[in-house]
């Protein structure tokens, strides 16, 4: 860990800070203690508030309930109108107690959950990973996100990529909770640092799923429409000289037992608008089957690929 990695640390973990006294912050401190509190219950209680608090969200944030139900149509247009609502109601289930399940990587011991995991493909990983090669973890923003990350640091050692939370106190504590189990946490503008880590021989995660506008996208086909689909892993594989193996992590059911797989690596094709349209294919098969576990909080179609065409939220 280079001096700047460990200075930047240090810095993100503070919580005792003059400034979260004032005011503010005080909401965001029931929130901690709230995340806090449930980490330590048991699942089924867990999963009885998520609910509840799926049913607040979903009935009083009008705006992320249109962006489920418009992700849900686009995406799923198959299903029944009732099926569809089923569906949307259980996004909203799923994101919420993934929300309690960051607490639960952020204040619990996660060695605890060792025996709660079921890795499918570490093989593929440590193959790939022999001899020194670098490894590019192509992942996704699934419900477990934060818990996943744990998770993983059981299996492998891991460097992560992320991007800063608005509110100060909030995002230190997920990097206090993150830096318990992380090797590196690497700022999304660190590009240094994610080439640096790969050429390395070491594992970076990297989430280049969701839509953040035109200026560094390609446009890749995604659940029969087109997405705007970051261009990183093209240009950070082959910077870093790194192997992409997609990787995904979900809940089993409605448990505290969760699926980690890694997958063949994505063919390399020097090609920004191959490697996006491979990752998209796989990110949509491993969505199919857990519809619910994925964030489709977020305006995956935002960006047109014509501007003059109308965004559908």
């Amino acid at each position: 860990m280079t001096n700047k990695s460990t200075l930047n640390q240090v810095e993100d973990v503070k919580l005792l800070k003059l400034e979260y006294l004032h005011p503010k912050y005080w909401g965001s401190w029931i929130l901690v203690s709230f995340l806090f509190i449930c980490s330590f219950l048991p699942f089924k209680l867990q999963w009885q508030i998520s609910k509840g608090l799926a049913f607040l969200a979903f009935h009083l944030i009008k705006n992320r309930r249109h962006i489920v139900q418009v992700n849900v149509e686009l995406c799923f247009s198959e299903k029944s109108d009732e099926e569809k609502a089923t569906l949307v109601k259980a996004i909203f289930h799923e994101n919420m107690q993934g929300y309690i399940d960051s607490g639960t990587s952020w204040f619990r011991n996660v060695e605890k959950f060792k025996h709660r995991i079921e890795v499918r493909g570490q093989d593929i990983l440590e193959r790939e990973n022999a001899n020194g090669t670098g490894i590019l973890l192509a992942g996704a923003h699934f419900s477990i996100l934060d818990l996943a990350g744990a998770l993983t640091s059981l299996v492998c050692d891991l460097n992560v990529t992320y991007r800063p939370l608005k509110n100060k106190l909030m995002n230190a504590v997920m990097m206090r909770g993150r830096y318990r189990f992380v090797k590196n946490a690497y700022h999304k503008k660190d590009v240094k640092g994610f080439i640096s880590c790969m050429r390395r021989g070491e594992i970076l995660w990297y989430a280049p799923d969701q839509d953040y506008g035109r200026k560094h996208s390609t446009f890749s086909p995604f659940f029969g429409r087109t997405a705007a689909t970051i261009t990183g892993l093209t240009f950070l594989s082959k910077a870093g000289k790194a192997k992409v193996i997609p990787y995904s992590y979900h809940r089993k059911g409605y448990s505290q037992e969760y699926i980690l797989e890694f997958y063949e690596p994505l063919p390399k094709t020097d090609s920004e608008e191959e490697d996006a349209a491979n990752y998209n294919v796989w990110l949509e098969s491993v969505i199919r089957q857990y519809p619910a576990q994925y964030l489709w909080l977020h305006k995956r179609f935002k960006t047109q690929q014509n501007p003059e065409d109308p965004s559908p939220y």
